[in-house]
């Protein structure tokens, strides 16, 4: 099985297992698929999958990592996901992101939310995580923040993620996660916390 270690870290056991149970099938969108963790994964699921981000570079390094027996199911497109998704309502039979929600504030979470749920299709697969009480260090072992995140708590993300899918079904799991010896351009060497693991299908209430 070949898998690709992504700057971002390895692939969560947790997060494989999400996709191997939700079983994804048909147009798979990879909301903010950075240079391709879990792509591999994906690919092997669905037949079509579309890797969306805004870095030109990471889209490039997504593609350069594919195996040659999946790139014919892969394509990608740079879009900025906190603007309208540039795709027609009910496009996708599947929508997948991770490690991206909790890098923005509130406002602009619930606007990414919004459109993933716009552009499934009824009874599409909906499959995305969201990490909390996040603790950073450099090479020296000081903390690093970064400036623009919500940084939020366990408890914060869990009400704003069932305030935004009430009227779904969800499945949640929660699961720790440490990455060491991160890649420089990251911003920080250690990385530490927890992460919401959110699977549900459209059209569950």
């Amino acid at each position: 099985m070949i898998n690709f270690m992504s700057k971002w870290g390895k692939e969560e056991k947790e997060t494989l297992e999400a996709i191997e149970n939700i079983q994804f099938s048909g147009n798979v969108l990879n909301v903010a698929s950075g240079d391709g963790r879990f792509i591999i994964s994906l690919l092997r699921e669905a037949e079509k999958v579309l890797a969306i981000d805004n870095n030109d570079l990471d889209l490039e390094i997504l593609k350069n990592n594919c195996p040659r027996g999946l790139q014919n199911k892969l394509y990608i497109k740079n879009v900025d996901i906190t603007k309208p998704f540039p795709f027609d309502n009910e496009t996708f039979e599947g929508v997948f992101c991770t490690g991206t929600l909790h890098l923005f504030h509130k406002e602009i979470i619930i606007q990414i939310l919004e459109e993933m749920k716009r552009v499934l299709k009824p009874n599409g697969k909906l499959l995305f995580d969201f990490a909390t009480d996040i603790y950073r260090t450099d090479k020296n072992g000081v903390k690093v923040s970064f400036k623009e995140e919500g940084n939020y708590t366990i408890e914060e993300a869990m009400i704003l993620l069932e305030e935004q899918f009430k009227d779904w079904k969800l499945k949640k799991e929660v699961a720790h996660f440490i990455e060491e010896n991160a890649d420089s351009s990251t911003g920080y060497q250690t990385i530490k916390g927890k992460f919401i693991i959110i699977s549900a299908t459209k059209g569950d209430v």
